[in-house]
């Protein structure tokens, strides 16, 4: 019998225990957990199984670079992803790699995580190592492996223990490592617990259940029947008016100023705001998921895959009730408009599933001969209005602006230099901070020009606004973010914007109602005509609740006072947190029930 020999394989572990090591080290996930026990385990078991079948030394060292390269790949992967994401990465998440084409990819300023440069230099020197000075395979003896098993064994006796059981109440569920482990809703947590190689193991292996199409119908139908809309003061109001909802890119209201923004801020001071109104922010895909939420009142879905990108996964759902569908029921001409690619998101594909009967992007126009139009530049998205746009019928038209759009360090937005010395003179600022504020003037200039434009066409006292954030500009560096707003890191401060509804005849009124961006299409569609059809929206008429809810992609949830994560920790005032637990099972519920109404298509088998 051969000498066992694992000297090989021990290198290799030791070499992933590191890159899993800097890792978690550079992102601030926690090593100090039996995640890391149950990832030796883990590779120990697998890599010493397949190792066992390999009896030539050049099939084992193809094999150790394999498994070698496929980790570093993602290590560092996830140190990218993690960057913009504040989580790490997903199989599925591969699927958007497809929307980095040309003219997309310099606007994420991707840069080389700094785990590269220290697992780089070590990779090659473990792969140079393994080719050039491993002279002997590694021999497994069947009862060594035969003892990891038995260890194997145990931890997934342990990982079916810790995640089965009885609860007492549906918030007892969520909060507990079956539900961690069954929805992988917290992949940073989950890889602490359970381990990150096994995590991604189990991400790449794991199929996705059967949906029960009856049992979500019946779900949907007890929510949607006990829903109802209370009339106000405010309905019907703006009966027959024009209706231009513009969606931010990385808009931040706490940033209007009076010089530095003068047309944001008229409609901030003069119209009606919601100034407890947060946006949750569902990566990734933050954009397209807030646009989603914003026209169908419903919110998005927090799954650990790529579905959890309405755009991408959706794409070819109906969503018959979504304002815009519900605006062009009763006679209004419905535009879309970007400047960025038709491609990206699919927006193609899903914007007319809206409702929109007009969808334009940047290659419309310069089919129409605009061979200079630029893209950054909102004020450009005139353009649309003049190609596009009638005025014999009440409109609806979209705007999804695009200048907010990170980087911050884009110096073609200079033009705007001497407004922004206006608005702050003699301040300087931080470089990320100062190219936001100019690309902020940028869309407020088109605002301007979009009021001038319908004031020439008689449209102007005609038309109600609805501006509000896709998200703040995650893509500013967070240091320099949260320091420049004086929040604390991971403050629900950071979703904290305004809503703002502006029409030239409105008295500047001031909201208390907390409320999210699911609740923008009930709440327009209350001003323009109070007898359609409300029953399908989640989101509410912040005109006609007095108290309303938010809950976060990381499943906390805020009263606008109060918040409370899913782990129990708790802000605010002690006398409210039941209330607030009762709610954030609600809210979870309703989370499960919207996932399953969008896999099934819902409301294309209901009409």
């Amino acid at each position: 019998m051969e000498k066992s020999n694992y000297k090989t394989l021990l290198i290799v572990i030791g070499y992933l225990f590191f890159l899993r090591l800097i890792l978690m080290i550079t992102t601030g996930m926690s090593i100090f957990r039996l995640g890391i026990l149950f990832d030796l385990v883990l590779l120990t078991f697998w890599i010493g199984a397949v190792g066992y079948f390999i009896r030539s030394l050049k099939g084992q060292k193809i094999f150790y670079i394999i498994v070698i390269v496929i980790a570093t790949i993602f290590v560092i992967g996830d140190s990218i992803y993690y960057d913009y994401f504040d989580t790490i990465s997903a199989v599925k998440s591969l699927d958007g790699l497809k929307w980095l084409r040309e003219g997309t990819t310099l606007e994420y300023n991707i840069q080389v995580p700094l785990v590269t440069l220290y697992v780089l230099p070590v990779f090659g020197g473990v792969i140079y190592y393994i080719i050039k000075h491993v002279r002997d395979r590694d021999v497994y003896q069947l009862k060594h492996l035969a003892y990891v098993s038995i260890i194997f064994v145990i931890q997934i006796g342990l990982y079916l223990s810790w995640t089965t059981g009885t609860y007492d109440d549906r918030l007892e569920y969520y909060q507990s490592d079956a539900y961690l482990f069954a929805s992988m809703h917290d992949r940073v947590l989950y890889s602490e617990k359970y381990g990150y190689y096994h995590y991604h193991l189990l991400d790449i292996t794991k199929l996705n259940p059967s949906v029960d199409e009856i049992d979500v119908v019946e779900e949907a139908e007890t929510y949607f029947e006990n829903r109802n809309h209370d009339h106000n003061v405010y309905s019907d109001q703006y009966q027959g008016y024009n209706v231009i909802t513009i969606l931010g890119e990385s808009l931040d209201t706490r940033f209007i100023d009076p010089v530095l923004t003068p047309n944001l801020y008229m409609m901030y001071a003069e119209g009606l705001r919601f100034d407890h109104y947060y946006t949750p922010v569902f990566q990734q895909g933050a954009t397209c998921n807030s646009e989603y939420m914003s026209l169908v009142g419903l919110s998005a879905i927090n799954t650990n895959d790529w579905s959890n990108n309405i755009c991408d996964t959706y794409s070819t759902n109906s969503f018959p009730y979504s304002l815009p569908n519900q605006l062009a029921s009763i006679g209004y001409d419905t535009y879309y408009f970007h400047s960025g690619h038709e491609w990206f998101y699919n927006r193609e594909t899903i914007i007319p599933h809206y409702g929109f009967n007009t969808v334009k992007f940047q290659e419309d126009l310069y089919e129409q001969g605009y061979d200079d139009y630029n893209e950054h530049f909102d004020s450009q998205m005139i353009l649309f209005f003049e190609e596009y746009v009638s005025y014999d019928n009440p409109f609806h038209v979209n705007l999804l602006t695009y200048s907010g759009h990170g980087a911050y360090n884009q110096d073609a937005f200079n033009i705007h230099q001497d407004q922004l010395d206006a608005a702050y003179p003699n301040q300087t600022f931080d470089s990320q901070v100062e190219n936001y504020m100019l690309k902020l003037i940028e869309t407020d200039t088109m605002i301007g020009d979009l009021m001038t434009m319908l004031e020439n066409e008689g449209e102007l006292d005609n038309t109600l606004f609805v501006v509000y954030p896709d998200h703040f500009p995650y893509m500013m560096e967070e240091e320099t973010y949260y320091s420049y707003l004086g929040l604390e890191e991971g403050s629900k401060e950071l979703h904290h914007q305004t809503l703002m509804m502006y029409a030239t005849d409105m008295t500047g009124r001031a909201f208390d109602i907390t409320g999210s961006t699911i609740d923008i299409p009930p709440t327009v569609l209350n001003l323009i005509d109070s007898s359609l059809n409300f029953n399908y929206f989640m989101g509410h008429d912040l005109l006609s609740v007095s108290d309303n809810y938010v809950l976060f992609n990381d499943l906390s949830v805020t009263d606008g006072e109060n918040v409370l994560y899913l782990d129990g920790t708790y802000i605010g005032d002690p006398d409210q947190k039941a209330h607030l637990e009762s709610v954030l099972a609600q809210k979870i519920k309703l989370f499960e029930i919207q996932q399953g109404l969008l896999n099934i298509d819902y409301f294309k088998t209901i009409n």
